[in-house]
């Protein structure tokens, strides 16, 4: 039903998409487009929420920056030519760092701007706009830091073409202002909210429960910098009589289809209907997998998580379709793989955050210690399973396609992560029910049942008891004693593996878990560039280059707020600068 939705959805909003889908500095092609008989005069706002809403993870087209920097930043993955050069190398490239910016603000943020202003006789969709706004927002602001906000998007509805760039504590405020009242107002109309491809499924009940859950993430992301406006809000939305999400059944997520990847072709042609993350994460050919890095491997290998194999798989596959994950040709070789370097390498070999899968090399197996390796390369000689050392790199532990298929969720926020908010409020001290102990519990069984729901196959779910034993182990080990603040973190950030921007933002604000300092981590200055002096991790990325042409004075204005200089006294746009809310550096080892 929804899928059939989202489809014709598509359809619809794609033929006068390009009235909305301009630069704001375009006046004279917006003329142009304002007087072309062939162009569609409006744009319903149910189709502008469904564009919004499902380019949120399915725009090919700024995954780069997730593949490239946000998901190395998070040192979930590393290994793979992309976020070595980039994340991995310290290596800023506007290229890749803009393209989130690009995209958003070119397409979803125009087109919920221009249908919040013509959606006033319909309370619920014109609310469901606004929130959905605040959550792109959110996003931007986590990953740049000043921008423009209360002005974006208005150049074709107000003629701003050079909007302010706002301040990151004032965007907040704004944040929390605009979800109050948007929970005020779902329900003082009729009118459904159409073009909702969420789990929420139109209804402003779950709305509601929805924008209150933000609230509690937003609450805690500023607890540091400013601990009691976190308080007061955290505690003012779970007061509100509409409640939040508590229960699976009211997770948020986007809805995407099972078809083919369509690549920058389907950015470029608006074309968002499958998970595009999971699409770059699989790559675009089998030359770029994605492995997952030592870090987030050896943190659950050392906890015994059962999630560990779930997560992590050995692949042989130079023959698989590009069309979407295939199981026939992703060959699974886990078993004897793992098997094989327990036994001649000592255990696992997972890459260090900065190298690539050849960089510290290990050997190709031997004829006849992997047999089921011999047995492959016999029956199919001519599909190079043991060519260009395909047969070294099965040794490095990929991401499992389970994650990477085109109907995967785009996560909003899920029930785990409110209990994890509600674990670390109450640790805080906060009027919150329950015990930290209850709440952590309820988290991490929450998303172990969140992997089983939307990813895992059926004989590879987790169980109770699995799950059960897990849990217990942690608590007995006394991890919620000797720090629970890392425990609660540790655990969301491996929960927020498929959302890197959330991942990446509750990374900097709760500066857990414990990472690798990559100023410690060796460089391969033959394979990749190196040409910033410092190597730490980035806590933002800088702002496209082209800003300081089109938007030449706000831009300038940020930058001075920013207060970094170079060695010849000039303001500069600094990577390393910590956000507004983002008091301290995070913990690494």
């Amino acid at each position: 039903m929804i899928t059939k939705y989202i489809k014709h959805s598509v359809a619809a909003f794609i033929v006068g998409f390009s009235l909305i889908a301009i630069t704001a500095c375009s006046d004279s092609y917006m003329e142009e487009m304002n007087t072309d008989d062939t162009k569609a005069e409006s744009i319903a706002p149910s189709a502008q929420l469904t564009t919004a809403l499902l380019q949120t993870y399915g725009d090919f087209g700024f995954m780069d920056t997730y593949r490239s920097y946000i998901t190395g930043f998070t040192q979930h993955f590393a290994g793979g030519w992309n976020v070595t050069s980039y994340a991995g190398s310290v290596h800023a490239q506007d290229d890749q760092m803009r393209l989130v910016w690009d995209q958003l603000y070119n397409v979803a943020i125009k087109n919920i701007v221009d249908a919040i202003a013509n959606s006033e006789n319909l309370p619920n969709t014109n609310a469901a706009l606004r929130i959905h706004r605040v959550y792109l927002m959110n996003m931007l602001t986590d990953i740049y830091g000043d921008i423009p906000c209360m002005q974006a998007g208005k150049g074709y509805t107000e003629g701003i073409s050079n909007p302010t760039y706002d301040k990151q504590e004032d965007i907040y405020n704004f944040f929390f202002e605009e979800l109050d009242a948007c929970i005020k107002q779902l329900g003082t109309g009729s009118d459904h909210i159409d073009g909702d491809v969420t789990s929420l499924n139109g209804d402003p009940i779950a709305w509601k429960r929805y924008a209150n859950s933000l609230r509690l993430r937003y609450a805690m992301r500023i607890s540091d910098v400013n601990p009691t406006k976190a308080k007061q809000e955290f505690e003012n939305a779970l007061a509100d009589a509409a409640g939040y999400i508590i229960a699976s059944t009211d997770d948020a997520y986007i809805i995407y289809t099972d078809g083919p990847f369509t690549l920058y072709d389907g950015s470029r042609d608006l074309d968002f209907r499958v998970n595009a993350l999971g699409e770059m994460l699989y790559g675009q050919d089998p030359s770029s997998p994605t492995f997952v890095s030592s870090t987030f491997f050896n943190i659950m290998f050392d906890s015994n998580d059962p999630r560990l194999y779930r997560i992590c798989r050995h692949y042989l596959n130079t023959k698989r379709t590009d069309v979407k994950p295939d199981r026939d040709w992703n060959i699974d070789m886990t078993d004897a793989v793992v098997a094989y370097l327990n036994d001649v390498e000592g255990g696992e070999k997972p890459c260090n955050p900065g190298a690539a899968w050849y960089s510290d090399w290990v050997n190709n197996p031997a004829a006849g210690a992997i047999p089921e390796l011999d047995e492959w390369v016999s029956r199919y000689p001519d599909a190079g399973f043991n060519k260009n050392n395909y047969d070294a790199r099965l040794l490095r532990p990929f991401l499992s396609i389970d994650f990477e298929m085109p109907d995967r969720p785009g996560t909003l926020v899920n029930s785990a992560e409110v209990e994890f908010l509600l674990a670390e409020a109450k640790l805080k001290g906060w009027n919150v029910p329950g015990t930290v102990e209850d709440h952590f519990r309820s988290g991490v069984k929450a998303a172990m049942m969140w992997l089983n729901e939307h990813y895992l196959q059926s004989a590879d779910q987790i169980q109770n008891a699995e799950a059960e034993t897990f849990i217990n182990k942690l608590i007995n080990d006394g991890v919620l004693t000797t720090n629970a603040k890392e425990a609660i973190n540790t655990q969301a950030w491996i929960l927020h593996m498929m959302n890197p921007s959330e991942a990446w933002a509750n990374l900097r604000r709760s500066d857990y878990p414990v990472i690798m300092d990559r100023t410690k981590l060796k460089t391969y200055p033959k394979d990749f560039t190196y040409d910033d002096a410092n190597l730490q991790t980035p806590t933002r990325l800088r702002y496209p280059i082209l800003e300081n042409e089109y938007n030449k004075v706000n831009y300038s204005e940020a930058i001075e707020r920013m207060n970094s200089k170079n060695d010849q006294g000039e303001f500069v746009d600094d990577w390393h600068k910590r956000l507004w809310w983002d008091v301290a550096d995070i913990n690494v080892k």
